[in-house]
């Protein structure tokens, strides 16, 4: 029961947190009653977990890195979202846990058609990557298949989490839902040769993920693939439709982008190494006069910029008094949250799930006090009622006005240059077509070496 009220909590937690939250191939979770091994990438520590978990029907237990489990707090609550520690040889936890009571459980649990999440990379990751998978998820299905004598019918379903920005408040998330795998199928090769067979049935889970998800070699790499989207994405999508759904073509966008820097780093390397510097140095300009790509994207004119800019002071003023409402309503709880989350941790992919797990309490614990105290000084269930309406209305409008004062600050820092530095706003412009220019060349490149 506790279960199911934290997954409904963590769900409209979910919705505040990201901007946008697509899943694609939800047709593809098995039904009801089905044994289930959940399989997927690790790039988001304590998030992975929670967003999995939330729009699967099924009641799910975790396998969890026993370190996390570090106090008797961690302890209870961790357990209370069904997580089960799992020793590795890195962890320095003082509570030591048997990994062999461990698959026990997970046997029994999915004998019983229950539900397990597993990232095999055993570790999370922050970025655009996916480890080497080992061998747990094989040998916890398998060893649970020849219990049952292969009459299981345990499926493994592939999930791969893409982020926009896992370690921001606010970013977008795409999800993509595999096929899943019916380890019964593997029933004669595990009685022939089992280690060969748990060896295959990995390698088939790490293709399935590597399917699933946007794959960068390094650092290097992944760097020259976000700033290519930065400036060349939105134009790139115009051009190119590989899907209806915006969410799913942003995604394979982003993909085909690596996968033409992949292609030009293998058989053109000297092409890649010749246009980081510049596409570096651009963005590095960018940065200096504190602009923004977007707006020399949309050939904007001098009319353009004029109009939008007086839109924008126009809403700024006209939305102040509801902005001043919301911060003034939703500040502590908010605050809170933020103070804590970099407090507790040194490193910054924690700080986005640790976030919004203690915001679930802050905003649990003043939106119903301050409910409360306009009931009791206004004595009035309509005043109490319109202020309780008011509160989520009025903090994702701070929000957005937060969000879209930040960006009138560097239209008008662009407008202002515009007329008073034109100079500098021209040399920008004339390199942005410059790369534009090269990366339209790159793209008509690749396109034309794999349609001969």
């Amino acid at each position: 029961m506790l279960y199911r009220i934290l997954i409904f909590i963590i769900q409209v937690a979910l919705r505040v947190f990201f901007t946008s939250k697509k899943i694609k191939g939800k047709e593809n979770i098995p039904s009801l009653g089905v044994p289930l091994l959940v399989v997927s990438n690790h790039p988001n520590t304590f998030m992975d977990p929670l967003l999995i978990a939330h729009f699967l029907k099924q009641e799910v237990y975790v396998l969890a890195n026993a370190s996390v489990f570090n106090s008797s707090f961690n302890r209870w609550f961790l357990r209370q979202l069904n997580m089960i520690p799992i020793q590795r040889k890195e962890d320095s936890n003082k509570v030591k846990y048997s990994n062999d009571e461990v698959f026990r459980k997970c046997f029994e649990h999915l004998s019983d058609k229950g539900t397990i999440l597993i990232f095999p990379e055993g570790t999370s990751i922050h970025g655009r990557r996916l480890q080497k998978i080992k061998s747990g998820a094989s040998r916890i299905a398998l060893g649970a298949e020849s219990e049952n004598k292969f009459e299981l019918g345990l499926h493994i379903l592939p999930i791969g989490l893409n982020y926009s920005k896992p370690e921001s408040f606010r970013s977008e998330v795409f999800i993509q839902v595999g096929t899943p795998i019916n380890s019964s199928l593997f029933k004669q090769d595990y009685q022939l040769n089992p280690e060969e067979t748990v060896k295959a049935l990995t390698e088939q889970i790490e293709d399935k993920l590597a399917k699933l998800i946007i794959i960068t070699d390094d650092h290097e790499e992944d760097l020259l693939a976000k700033n290519i989207e930065k400036i060349y994405k939105s134009q790139l999508n115009e051009s190119i439709t590989l899907s209806e759904k915006p969410k799913e073509q942003n995604f394979l966008m982003t993909r085909g982008i690596v996968d033409a820097i992949n292609h030009f780093e293998e058989h053109e390397p000297e092409r890649v190494e010749g246009f980081r510097p510049k596409i570096h140095r651009y963005l590095q300009n960018l940065q200096r006069l504190k602009l923004n790509d977007e707006w020399f994207g949309k050939n904007r004119q001098d009319k353009s910029i004029f109009w939008n800019s007086l839109r924008d002071i126009l809403f700024l003023a006209l939305g102040f008094p509801l902005y001043v409402y919301g911060l003034l309503n939703s500040y502590i709880p908010y605050i809170i949250p933020s103070f804590l989350a970099v407090r507790m941790t040194k490193y910054d992919e924690y700080i986005a799930p640790i976030m919004m797990v203690i915001g679930i309490f802050t905003f649990g614990i003043f939106y119903p006090l301050q409910i409360f105290l306009v009931y009791y000084f206004s004595s009035s269930f309509w005043v109490m009622l319109l202020y309780a309406i008011s509160l989520p209305i009025s903090a994702f409008f701070a929000l957005y006005y937060a969000h879209e004062l930040f960006s009138a600050r560097d239209k008008f820092r662009l407008f202002a240059l515009f007329y008073k530095r034109n100079y500098l706003v021209a040399g920008l412009i004339a390199e942005r077509k410059t790369l534009i220019k090269d990366l339209e060349k790159a793209k008509n490149d690749y396109l034309t070496f794999y349609e001969n």
